[in-house]
């Protein structure tokens, strides 16, 4: 059944993956962006602010708001930027859909910074929450979406982990690896839960097609690597070396705060989607990689 289907975060990373997908399936989709202009698509509708929800007709809502962690070091301003951008405006999401008569879904990501920094130990979807800023941004931002479950709308929380594809993460480190001047970050033990934009965007669209009924799902493959397989895996991708180490203090010296994301580590297991019988596009790490280099 064709779904009026709202966007958030809609001309982001994987907002401009997704959104196809979605118009692929024959559903109309509107996305709220600041800039309609930036990324004109005349078969998409477009609005630049939430509205009234009692004069919306949309039937679903895709929730992917989030200024990018790694946007700016972490100042106490810029950290409730990151809150702001995601809580407030979720409440804010939230209290329109509580007025629109014909929502009957939400889709709303996350992400795995909500376990905190946990070394060796697999994570679930039940596993409990870490206490950094991270985990507690997840935290937070997850019980603003949950507000919206009643008898009528149906709620899913999708924890994503690094997203791999044309953008994202492979962006920045491509060139540099092709270059020779990949490495492992810090002790390289550290686990790195990663997945294929390609079946992100299969998640999102298994919850739309109501395939997928779990409230909370982890949106990462079946084998995390460590940052160290992860470094001789894309080296051997785009037949480079990968003799460089970059060492902890240096990305506390550069990033701050924000250096814990990348020197810590998450071991995530995707239990629900094992357990449905999900079909990865991308389960292995090298084949996820060739797709992209």
């Amino acid at each position: 059944m064709a779904e009026h289907i709202f966007v958030t975060g809609g001309t982001g990373f994987v907002g401009e993956h997704l959104v196809p997908a979605l118009l692929a399936l024959g559903h109309r989709v509107t996305v709220l962006t600041r800039n309609p202009r930036s990324s004109p698509r005349p078969e998409l509708d477009y609005v630049t602010e939430l509205g009234d929800g009692r004069h919306w007709s949309y039937t679903q809502v895709i929730n992917l708001q989030g200024e990018n962690l790694f946007a700016r070091r972490w100042s106490e301003r810029q950290k409730q930027i990151m809150r702001d951008s995601r809580i407030a405006f979720t409440r804010a999401l939230v209290e329109e859909m509580a007025k629109a008569p014909r929502v009957r879904k939400l889709v709303s990501a996350s992400a795995i910074g909500y376990y905190g920094m946990t070394g060796d130990e697999p994570l679930g979807e039940d596993s409990a929450p870490g206490q950094d800023f991270s985990a507690k941004l997840c935290c937070d931002w997850e019980a603003e979406a949950t507000r919206a479950s009643n008898s009528q709308i149906t709620v899913h929380l999708v924890r994503l982990g690094v997203v791999l594809g044309n953008g994202g993460a492979l962006a920045k480190l491509l060139p540099q690896f092709k270059l020779g001047g990949g490495g492992r970050i810090a002790s390289g033990r550290q686990w790195f839960s990663w997945i294929h934009i390609d079946d992100v965007v299969k998640i999102f669209l298994a919850c739309v097609q109501g395939n997928i009924d779990e409230p909370v799902i982890n949106a990462t493959a079946p084998h995390p690597v460590n940052n160290r397989e992860f470094t001789d895996t894309l080296g051997r991708v785009v037949k480079r070396p990968t003799l460089f180490v970059t060492p902890g203090w240096l990305l506390r010296l550069l990033l701050g705060e924000a250096a814990t994301l990348l020197i810590g580590g998450q071991r995530v297991v995707p239990q629900v989607l094992l357990e449905k019988g999900f079909e990865f596009r991308y389960p292995t790490l090298e084949a996820a990689l060739r797709a992209e280099a």
